[in-house]
Order: structure tokens, then sequence, then C-alpha cells
């Protein structure tokens, strides 16, 4: 890396966000009026706090140099030598990196345009963070484990609440879609893996109702990828295998980018490939 990398929000999106927030609270205003306090003065409130939620995420900026990484914010700036890391901890899609004394951590914003970069990077300059031994075994954290699952039951269970409480064809449809949902939200929880665990070379990925054994070589690469929604980027795993289907993975704690680059680590110990670059 010659030159730092710099990671943010287009400023153009950024204008775009003040021009309709300022929009909308002309419109909030001549709307209710000035006169009309005890609605106003909560309305404006609630809006001022969503508006700086927005703005200090749009705000937020990640730049990674050969000697550090550094986050700023609207509220000033926090930096770490790669030197300083001591240790990374994480929840969800997020990754935070800790100082040895404990008192500085740094965590780039998932929401950033090339959050899957900063990630590599953070492997490069220090993969050593990322023992096989320390993470040998990665689970479902309790969300994807337990609530999503039992969220599909909840919601296949309210179907059938509507269907004998209906009780006529006109409540077909509804009873239909609350089951479709249910059944596709429990399919996805229990078709993905449950856990995986590092022995040597061999990867067990481990199911609700059985279990497989990958090894390093079956594994042509490991990328981390992510989907645009309405609440922002979905991150997940695709392990793509030598001529097999690619394996999607998601939920499994630490975090999904120490998830990451372990596997990235695993691979790269125990495939060819892998160990020529890491020679070079």
């Amino acid at each position: 890396m010659n030159e730092p990398r710099t990671y943010r929000h287009s400023p153009i999106r950024l204008g775009l966000i003040i021009l309709v927030f300022g929009v909308l609270s002309i419109g909030l205003l001549t709307t209710i009026g000035w006169t009309d306090y005890l609605i106003l003065i909560p309305s404006a409130g609630l809006f001022g706090i969503i508006f700086l939620a927005i703005l200090y995420s749009m705000t937020t900026k990640t730049t990674i140099s050969d000697n550090e990484i550094s986050i700023q914010t609207i509220l000033g700036t926090k930096s770490l030598t790669w030197g300083e890391i001591n240790r990374v901890s994480g929840r969800g899609s997020a990754i935070k990196l800790h100082n040895f004394d404990g008192d500085m951590t740094v965590a780039p914003s998932q929401q950033l345009p090339g959050y899957e970069e900063i990630v590599e990077w953070i492997g490069v300059k220090r993969p050593d963070l990322f023992n096989l031994q320390e993470y040998s075994e990665m689970t479902k954290d309790w969300i994807n484990g337990i609530l999503l699952p039992l969220f599909g039951l909840i919601v296949i269970g309210f179907g059938v609440f509507l269907m004998f409480q209906l009780n006529t064809t006109d409540s077909f449809f509804p009873v239909f879609i609350f089951f479709i949902i249910g059944i596709v939200i429990l399919v996805t929880s229990f078709s993905a893996p449950q856990s995986l665990t590092i022995d040597g070379k061999s990867l067990l990925v481990k199911y609700l109702l059985n279990q497989k054994t990958l090894l390093a070589g079956e594994v042509q690469s490991i990328e981390l990828k992510h989907q645009s929604t309405r609440n922002g980027k979905v991150y997940f795993i695709m392990l793509n295998l030598i001529g097999k289907k690619s394996m999607r993975i998601s939920g499994l704690s630490p975090s999904l980018p120490i998830v990451y680059l372990t596997l990235k680590q695993w691979h790269k110990k125990n495939t060819p490939s892998g160990q020529t670059n890491q020679q070079n």
C-alpha cells in the first residue's frame, strides 16, 4: 500500500439526505404550525434525533495506511497503529480492534462503501489476530440460532390462529402468506450451517440434521460479500467449492468478519496456493 486509502460515503448522497430532511422539516412546520407546542416539540425532537443519527453514520470515514487504521466521525478521530492492536472482537457483521491497555477501540462502520476491503486489509496487516486454535469452533449466535427459528414458529402459529378465528374462505390467502413466511424463515435457519469446526486441514460443517467435512483443498476461494436491503447491507461468507455448489455462511459468532478472516487463514495455511502467497 503506497498511499493511504479512505473509505467514506458519497458527499452527493449526504447532500441529498440533508435536502430531504430540510424539505420534510419545512413540511412538518407548515402542517403543525408554530403554536401547537404539544405536538411540535416532541416531533421536532424525534426528527432531530433521527437526523443526527443519520448524519453521524453518513459522515463517518475510515482511513487505512501502512502504519495505522483511523476512524473519523463528527465527534472526533480515533487511531491505532497496527502494532498497537492486541485483540479483536465483534458481533453480527462488525469487527472491533482493541489496544493492549484496553482503553482504545476502533470499529469501522459496516455500512461504509468498501467495508469488505477494510476487513481484508485488517487480515493482511494483522493475520496473527485470527488464530486457528482460538477460533477453532464458530457457532450460530443466539439471534440466528434461537430467535430467528422461534420467530418463524410464531409466524406459523399466528397463521393457524387466524385460520381458526376467521374460519372463512376469505381468510385463506392471508393465512397462506403467514405459513409461507414462517416456513421460509425456518428453512433458511435450519438449512444454513449451525457451526464450523477447524481440525487441521478439515472443516467440519454441522447442520441441524446432518454434518459434512470439507478439506481445504476442496475450497477454491473464500469471499466476504453483501446484499443491499432496506435496512442496509447484509453480509455473508461464500465458500466457493471446486466442482460443487458454493456454500453460504452467515450468523456465526464471534462475528462474521472474524469468522471470515479465520477461514482465510485456515485456507491459506492448508493449500499450496495459500502457502505460496504467504511466502511472497
